[in-house]
């Protein structure tokens, strides 16, 4: 039960506060409080090795940046602007959610999702899923079971990532370039 109610965190803080209130700091600030209020012990088994070995393995996904600036207006069903906008997410509240979407929720994010991953595979779906809860406003149809697949696909490299080097350290350095690849793309988008 307990190890259910860790995988549907993101969804009652992403079904509450991103969908009903349409309020993205709120959805994130309580998902992260969530998060530590489950195992708030996380952060000491963080151990970090080589830099170079730990660099190697991130690298690939600083392609998510590039990328995504290519494809969004193919993808997208409205305009990103006005999507940030309608979830409170404009002007200094999204320069303030540059470095903690780019930095601080991917930490997060791996503290919460490195356990559950070790203990069901079913922790891929449900890290993808909660996403689709976001992007269904943004992405068209096609594009949403892209990002869904991708996602699964994201969370088992991480996972091996972390098994490999016996340290989360690869995988948050990998989250953490894209996540910033997503962020700063977006704001070279809206502009």
């Amino acid at each position: 039960m307990k190890l259910l109610l860790k995988l549907l965190v993101p969804y009652f803080t992403v079904g509450v506060f991103w969908c009903i209130f349409k309020n993205g700091w709120l959805a994130i600030l309580t998902y992260h409080a969530l998060v530590l209020l489950w195992d708030h012990t996380a952060w000491k088994t963080l151990r970090w090795p080589s830099h170079k070995r730990m660099l190697l393995t991130a690298l690939p996904t600083m392609i998510t940046g590039p990328l995504l600036y290519f494809i969004l207006p193919i993808v997208s069903r409205t305009d990103l602007g006005a999507w940030l906008d309608s979830y409170k997410l404009s002007g200094l509240s999204f320069a303030l959610m540059i470095p903690y979407f780019g930095i601080i929720h991917p930490l997060m994010e791996q503290l919460h999702w490195a356990p559950l991953r070790e203990q069901t595979p079913a922790a891929h779906f449900f890290f993808a899923g909660y996403h689709m809860m976001v992007l269904v406003s943004l992405l068209k149809t096609p594009w949403l079971i892209a990002a869904f697949i991708t996602l699964v696909i994201s969370s088992a490299v991480w996972q091996h990532l972390t098994r490999k080097a016996e340290s989360l350290a690869p995988a948050i350095l990998s989250h953490i370039l894209a996540d910033l690849g997503v962020i700063l793309t977006a704001c070279v988008i809206i502009g």
